[in-house]
């Protein structure tokens, strides 16, 4: 057991990343060699995309700048529109001005990679994980917008490695999956820090008893992710072995999803986790909020003399 958790510990404590050589001939993309997409530039922010094979339209890229009359400032917005299935996704601050951006981001996110034909299942499946990159129109305290399935991709000696994670978007904060843990089950066993950069780690729970009627404990890595473009608290799940309890053919899969989903929506307004979280992320912030509660507790009174406070 001890191999398989070093293994996932590994995964989450390092930053691996790859690189693909993008090359566009004649309006087609290729990945390392091998075609990917055709790409029309029809204005400086409109792209159409092609099935390479067919040559049937998948996706219109536009850009529009906007202005926040309120805020008085200009902004971009841009719409990834999708003809299979009539759906579109909107990114806030995210700009393409060239065929190679394009390609660059729908190859990182995976979207329409086959080796065989471009099914519309395969356009829905891609566009409900990019869904998990959209901005988000609401967020919501104690629930969340939808669930998402997502790949977390790992590449160790050359070798790439997609782990299944479970995504609630449009969260009230990041951190909900890691707190319900701490919440029910006590502080984390490991940190790991996704790369040198990164500010918020992974939290990792080893041996858990997460269902009462199944005979299996449970690791369980918790994350999340806040920007200007979208916000959402995440978890994967492995098992004694280090099978990935979120895995098509895991027969907890979708008792594990509701799980963590009922989790949320159950969210106490306890904050035990964010003062033990916060004194390890970053003492200095952490005894600033302590002073800032302690402020708050010091009542003014008036006196004859004016006022004053007391605690």
């Amino acid at each position: 057991m001890k191999k398989y958790l070093s293994i996932i510990l590994i995964i989450f404590s390092i930053h691996f990343s790859t690189a693909q050589h993008i090359e566009i001939k004649d309006d087609i993309a290729f990945i390392d060699g091998k075609p990917y997409l055709k790409i029309e530039r029809k204005s400086k922010y409109r792209f159409l995309l092609y099935d390479v094979k067919t040559n049937e339209k998948l996706i219109k890229v536009t850009t529009q700048k906007k202005h926040n009359e309120i805020n008085q400032f200009l902004y971009y917005t841009t719409r990834f529109y999708f003809f299979a299935i009539k759906k579109d996704l909107t990114f806030n601050e995210k700009v393409f001005e060239s065929d190679y951006g394009v390609i660059q981001f729908l190859y990182q996110h995976r979207v329409l990679v086959s080796d065989i034909e471009i099914t519309t299942q395969k356009v829905i499946q891609d566009y409900k994980r990019l869904s998990a990159k959209a901005s988000c129109q609401q967020i919501l305290k104690n629930d969340y917008s939808q669930i998402i399935m997502d790949n977390f991709a790992s590449v160790v000696n050359n070798d790439t490695l997609y782990i299944n994670e479970v995504k609630y978007r449009c969260v009230h904060s990041a951190s909900y999956t890691k707190k319900v843990m701490f919440d029910r089950f006590g502080k984390w066993h490991k940190v790991a820090f996704p790369d040198n950069n990164s500010r918020h780690p992974n939290l990792i729970w080893n041996n858990v008893k997460l269902l009462d009627d199944v005979d299996k404990k449970f690791t369980v890595v918790t994350r999340g992710e806040e920007s200007r473009q979208t916000i959402y608290a995440s978890v994967m799940i492995f098992d004694e072995n280090g099978n990935d309890m979120l895995a098509e053919n895991s027969t907890l899969r979708f008792r594990l999803i509701e799980l963590f989903g009922y989790y949320i929506k159950e969210n106490k307004n306890d904050r035990t986790f964010f003062d033990a979280y916060w004194k390890m992320v970053d003492k200095k912030q952490w005894n600033e909020i302590k002073e800032y509660k302690k402020k708050r507790k010091i009542k003014p009174i008036k006196s004859n003399g004016g006022t004053k406070s007391f605690q």
